[in-house]
């Protein structure tokens, strides 16, 4: 997790330095002074080139239909203690920390920045689901916040949530500065994720994403007890990808649910063919074997992300 904790700003010596200025001899500048005294000869710097895209953004979008322009405000003084606060829980200091930006929230919850010092206090308590919360609130108020969507990228990458995280971080690429080192951290993750997945699946990353929301879906609609349509959109998913073993263990369960044991049991053991050691298909299994043809399995159904689950486990 990124603290945010930089020198202060070569322009106004108040607020902290956070981006490197190509004006000013490539020292630390605050993103208030950047935008002050940026100019044509930034040409050539990402956030200069950020401003040009969304003004023309802007530009071209009908007047009537033109979006509500947003203004991110910036208190270099609460962003002072923001900074204090982080570099406090770095330190393990939480309980301090935690009450720093708490009482900054109480009286500036429309500040991107307090927003994003409660996501990485609650990030560092392990309250990963709070974190993307706050994280979530600081980019809508600031959505050219890299280091936020970094974040937020980071989270759902310890929870292995793999779409959410591959769209922040090419959010942290499409927004970010390419010389800041956790821009080029999300580069190198996509890069790599891309290099895999073109080379175990054979489709593209962005066509990964596409089915891990049809997957998503389909799970969603598992949880609300939809076996109809949570068995479709696994289908969709295993016709796109015969490897996710994953959907074939949910497979089994919906057909069993539907009370379709034949078919259970053969996407169970499609499950257990791609992995060995998938222990929850083999415990659906057991129950499936037990029922009758025509009627569903009589079991509590309750949710579970099995690698995710098994992810943690293994790494706390």
């Amino acid at each position: 997790m990124r603290s945010m904790t930089k020198a202060a700003c070569v322009i106004c010596s108040t607020a902290k330095g956070r981006r490197v200025c190509q004006l000013n001899a490539h020292t630390m500048v605050c993103p208030v002074c950047c935008a002050r005294v940026r100019n044509p000869a930034c040409e050539g710097c990402g956030y200069w080139s950020q401003a040009l895209a969304y003004t023309e953004q802007k530009a071209a979008v009908a007047p009537a239909r033109r979006a509500p322009h947003f203004i991110a405000m910036i208190d270099p003084e609460v962003d002072a203690e923001v900074d204090r606060a982080l570099a406090m829980a770095q330190g393990g200091r939480l309980g301090e920390a935690e009450r720093i930006i708490s009482r900054l929230l109480a009286c500036h919850p429309d500040l991107h920045m307090v927003q994003f010092g409660m996501g990485v206090i609650r990030n560092f308590q392990g309250r990963d689901a709070e974190a993307l919360a706050y994280f979530d609130r600081a980019t809508t108020i600031f959505p050219y916040f890299a280091e936020a969507w970094f974040n937020k990228g980071a989270v759902h990458q310890q929870r292995l949530e793999m779409g959410p995280m591959i769209r922040a971080f090419q959010k942290v690429i499409e927004v970010g500065d390419p010389s800041d080192d956790f821009v080029e951290e999300a580069s190198r993750v996509i890069r790599s994720l891309d290099k895999q997945i073109r080379g175990e699946k054979g489709f593209s990353l962005d066509r990964y994403v596409q089915i891990m929301d049809i997957f998503d879906e389909a799970f969603a609609a598992m949880e609300n007890r939809e076996w109809e349509r949570a068995l479709a959109g696994f289908q969709k998913v295993v016709a796109a990808d015969p490897g996710s073993t994953q959907s074939h263990g949910n497979m089994g369960l919906c057909y069993a649910l539907l009370g379709r044991k034949r078919e259970a049991l053969a996407a169970l053991d499609r499950a257990l063919q791609l992995d060995p050691s998938y222990e929850l298909a083999r415990t659906n299994r057991v129950g499936v074997l037990s029922m009758r043809e025509g009627e569903s399995l009589a079991a509590d159904f309750t949710s579970v992300n099995y690698y995710s689950e098994r992810y943690n486990a293994e790494h706390r």
